[in-house]
């Protein structure tokens, strides 16, 4: 295997590895949601990192294995394959940054919290249960004796979440962008063939 295909794989080894946290970070966002449907952020992000491991499993295999991948496949076809994972992972980066935007750095502001409580990705859904505040579907009974517990939890979870946003930017800017420009310095370098896949 040659320097260029080494230094393929490495890329798209942690391309997969970051593209798995980020589904397995956004996969417990979706299975604690208790009340209601999952945000639909949360839901464009699990696609997101799916599509994302599928284009870098394909091409890891291609870097190592296939190597018949870059004659059947343009490398214009592979180079759009990269941009579209790097543009669905910025643009779920963004929307978390919308959707996390109420919450003053994952502290209780001074709303008390509010901001926390009233963040759909992190609450699990709110629930009217006849009282003054609707309940977030992420607290447990004992969070509910205990508004500092209460509050606790939802930080907790408000940080998960500033991670994943985080580790999204990274493999859309980071890595993908990286990899578009090895693939376009190969196409440039070898005309409409490559040996980075």
């Amino acid at each position: 295997m040659g320097k260029s295909k080494v230094v393929t794989a490495v890329f798209r080894a942690l391309q997969l590895i970051l593209s798995i946290t980020v589904l397995a970070l956004t996969l417990t966002f979706l299975k604690g949601q208790v009340y209601g449907d999952p945000p639909t952020t949360t839901k464009f992000t699990i696609f997101v990192a799916a599509f994302t491991i599928i284009v870098a499993v394909a091409n890891l295999l291609g870097a190592i294995w296939w190597t018949w991948l870059e004659d059947i496949v343009p490398t214009i076809a592979l180079m759009a394959l990269d941009g579209i994972a790097a543009l669905l992972f910025i643009a779920a980066g963004i929307a978390w940054s919308i959707g996390l935007k109420d919450t003053h750095g994952c502290s209780l502001g001074d709303d008390d919290g509010r901001g926390l409580y009233f963040t759909g990705l992190i609450n699990g859904g709110l629930i009217d249960v006849g009282g003054s505040e609707p309940l977030a579907g992420y607290l447990r009974e004992e969070d509910l004796k205990s508004p500092d517990l209460a509050f606790s939890r939802l930080q907790g979870l408000c940080h998960k979440a500033v991670a994943n946003q985080s580790l999204m930017f990274v493999v859309g800017v980071a890595l993908c962008g990286s990899l578009i420009g090895l693939r376009f310095w190969s196409y440039k370098r070898g005309g409409q063939k490559t040996t980075y896949v």
